[in-house]
């Protein structure tokens, strides 16, 4: 019996130290995302952010060691947002194809909005082949197979309704390089609440869902 206490109280030791290190990282991440907000990506030292979190450099490094880790842990939060946010909205849930994937792609632009700077910044960065930010490395890779396999599993769900015709993992696909297009729209919009790139999401959307109820014969 005691031994079962032991193990049981390991474990709880061990859960709550996994808590408090998330705790952490994500002080370090509101931290990081204040000054980037304020100074941009580039004149942010991990100095600054250390000091702003409350915490020493050192210990910055031992759960981020670059600026661009802060990044991948930003982006993969967002994620796991957007997901939990879908999965609790019964509204969009119920919606029409084209409704949940305009307010999917909506809701992530409206939270990356304060960071429009830093999101610039970590686009340009991930055209480094050897940067962590680049579309070739694992780790978003990784992420973007979470995403698409979130959106496949939507469009399975319309597949299923008989809203269009099976499109398989190409959909998921297609709609990710379309996402990507949005936001790089997105950046370089400068037309009041972002209007135009809004406009243009809905209209691509309807097209899109004309297209594959209709096919090309229209």
């Amino acid at each position: 019996m005691k031994r079962k206490t032991g193990r049981a109280q390991a474990r709880t030791t061990r859960g709550k130290r996994v808590e408090n290190k998330e705790k952490t990282r994500r002080a370090i991440l509101r931290a990081a995302l204040e000054l980037f907000a304020g100074k941009g990506f580039y004149h942010t030292t991990t100095k600054a952010i250390s000091r702003k979190a409350g915490i020493a450099e050192g210990t910055l490094f031992n759960y981020f060691e670059t600026k661009e880790d802060l990044a991948l842990y930003f982006f993969e939060q967002e994620l796991v947002e957007v997901i939990e946010w879908y999965e609790r909205d019964r509204r969009v849930k119920r919606a029409a194809l084209a409704e949940k994937l305009f307010a999917i792609i909506h809701h992530f632009l409206e939270r990356l909005a304060p960071y429009e700077e830093f999101i610039g910044a970590v686009y340009l960065r991930a055209l480094a082949p050897a940067s962590k930010l680049s579309p070739w490395s694992l780790q978003t890779q990784e992420r973007n197979l979470r995403y698409l396999r979130f959106i496949r599993g939507i469009l399975a769900e319309a597949e299923a309704a008989g809203e269009f015709p099976p499109v398989g993992d190409f959909g998921a696909y297609a709609f990710g390089l379309f996402h990507l297009a949005i936001i790089t729209y997105w950046l370089r919009d400068r037309s009041r609440g972002k209007e135009q790139t809004l406009a243009l999401l809905d209209r691509c959307l309807k097209l899109g869902a004309h297209v594959l109820r209709k096919g090309w014969d229209w």
